[in-house]
């Protein structure tokens, strides 16, 4: 996410690379370096997806922004010479994968299929479908000089949508994802618009109509209100009065720390809960997790985790009721992969995802048919 710097995001694997130059003179080509940059991302995704281990190699792409930045381009143009080089050389075998938690695995769901959005040919990542069904709200992923936007489309059928554009008002020339909404038409969102030294917001919310989002306000109560962390992810429940959101700490361009919280409605604002760390206690045992969507009875939690190496796993925790604590987290079995933000359907029957297409390079949605 683009927050105080220049965070570039593309699912949660944070790019290091910018071509920060425009007619100044250097001893390597900029654009040299961001082509390298660019070649770096796209062996590190297709890695990271396949679930081999890049540990060894992170601490060197995190150094590359700052180098950057800096304006030492000789020193990152090196730096990324030697990162291209351990690709080469490190293959990613079977020996390679990384070690996984020896998690229970969740077995409900099968019959893969890609999600058709007719008329959009982009990246479509972190879907939410309408607590009616009708609509799928969904980002596109940063493409050169331009963030992360939100979308809308009408449904067809489960697998079919129909493109209708961007959502008014709520999209910036920062990072803007993350939509959810709730049975009277509350939309939420999260943007870093705004995000800086003096303001630490980044959820918002609006009534949705038409394609717009009119009457935005931002939901301050919900800020942490440290540098570096903010409210990444948001999910509404379908009364609009449980908000469901992550505290989530940056380093650099990387997460390194998220965990769930709740908040109930309080007026128009919303309150943190102090018996939050009891709830989601079975889940924030993980040191990054992130991009809830929660059932209509607020009592089937799914999830995405991101573990050491750059591994994502999606998850569904359950509970025997609304108030009370989340059980053991189970891995969904039928999402591998560079995959994320899994989202029920209204009538909880299908579960859509983003993945990243190892053929294509691009993001799309899928969706998941529950057994029985």
């Amino acid at each position: 996410m683009q927050l105080y710097g220049k965070i570039i995001k593309s699912g949660l694997i944070g790019a290091a690379f910018l071509c920060l130059v425009s007619g100044a003179a250097f001893a390597v080509n900029p654009f040299a370096v961001k082509a390298k940059g660019d070649k770096t991302l796209s062996l590190l995704q297709e890695r990271a997806g396949k679930g081999c281990s890049v540990e060894a190699i992170m601490p060197k792409i995190q150094q590359v922004k700052p180098l950057g930045d800096a304006g030492k381009l000789d020193e990152a143009d090196a730096l990324l010479d030697e990162i291209l080089a351990w690709f080469a050389q490190t293959p990613c075998g079977d020996g390679d994968k990384t070690a996984l938690p020896d998690d229970p695995v969740n077995t409900e769901w099968s019959h893969d299929q890609v999600v058709t959005i007719k008329g959009y040919s982009g990246d479509a990542m972190e879907p939410f479908i309408s607590r009616d069904g009708a609509y799928l709200f969904f980002n596109d992923d940063k493409i050169a000089d331009k963030e992360k936007d939100m979308f809308w489309a009408k449904r067809v059928d489960d697998t079919t949508f129909s493109f209708q554009g961007e959502i008014e008002n709520v999209n910036s020339s920062y990072v803007d994802g993350v939509p959810s909404m709730d049975d009277h038409g509350r939309f939420f969102f999260m943007s870093a618009h705004k995000y800086g030294f003096f303001n630490k917001t980044t959820v918002y919310s609006g009534i949705f109509k038409d394609g717009a989002v009119e009457e935005i306000v931002p939901h301050d109560s919900l800020a942490l209100g440290k540098l570096g962390w903010l409210n990444m992810d948001i999910e509404i429940s379908a009364d609009g009065r449980t908000l469901y959101s992550t505290q989530t700490h940056f380093e650099g361009s990387v997460p390194v720390e998220s965990y769930f919280f709740y908040a109930k409605k309080d007026g128009d604002s919303f309150v943190p809960q102090e018996d939050s760390a009891k709830i989601f206690a079975t889940l924030n045992k993980d040191k990054v997790v992130y991009a809830a969507s929660i059932s209509r009875d607020e009592k089937e939690i799914f999830y995405t985790r991101l573990l050491p190496g750059l591994v994502f796993q999606s998850l569904v925790a359950k509970r025997t009721n609304k108030d009370s604590a989340f059980g053991e987290p189970e891995v969904i079995a039928a999402i591998t992969g560079f995959a994320e933000a899994p989202a029920l359907s209204a009538d909880e029957t299908m579960l859509y995802y983003h993945k990243r297409n190892e053929k294509t390079g691009k993001f799309e949605i899928r969706v998941l048919q529950r057994k029985g």
